[in-house]
């Protein structure tokens, strides 16, 4: 599908070739250089008179040839969201996994006599049980809800910013219910 094609909700602020790229940028893995549609960034071929991320044509947004500053917090911060409620749901998973153990050492002790295969098996699931609740919680669940989180707080920034840029440049302003990029 393409930009013009999506529902405004569905739609990244960042192309996946940006995203990619400034994954890389941060990483020391590329220079910040190039030349980037002068909208949303996304990274432009040569010849490109028109992005494929926004549907904006470089006579309306002029390309850049880096990437600003502000770009990068925009994107750190997202990133840091989404790690945020990932990292959360993981360790919730752990400490399920815990909670469960010391269920499972209780019942050992005070009503199996310290059973043997009961401790075994309360330290397996500590051991199994807290990596796959942690996987199912962090990294199933909490991956699908970080994203969302951190997808809804970044078309917010996004519209800020884009607001003080385009007022800045001395453009018109994006209209208010369409602010993210192949919506303006």
């Amino acid at each position: 599908m393409t930009a013009a094609t999506d529902s405004p909700n569905e739609i990244p602020v960042f192309s996946e070739r940006l995203d990619t790229l400034m994954s890389a940028m941060i990483d020391g893995e590329a220079p910040n250089v190039g030349r980037f549609c002068g909208y949303c960034y996304t990274p432009l071929g040569k010849k490109a008179d028109t992005c494929t991320h926004c549907a904006r044509t470089t006579s309306e947004y002029e390309p850049v040839a880096k990437l600003p500053s502000e770009l990068f917090d925009l994107y750190r911060r997202m990133r840091k969201r989404e790690s945020l409620v990932v990292n959360s749901f993981a360790f919730a998973g752990l400490g399920l996994g815990l909670v469960l153990f010391i269920l499972l050492v209780a019942v050992a002790v005070y009503r199996f006599n310290q059973s043997l295969w009961m401790l075994a098996g309360a330290t397996a699931v500590l051991i199994v049980g807290g990596r796959i609740f942690a996987g199912i919680l962090g990294g199933w669940i909490g991956d699908s809800i970080g994203y969302d989180f951190a997808h809804r707080r970044l078309v917010e920034e996004w519209t800020v910013y884009e607001r003080e840029r385009e007022a800045r440049l001395g453009r018109a302003t994006t209209p208010p219910g369409n602010p993210l990029p192949g919506h303006g």
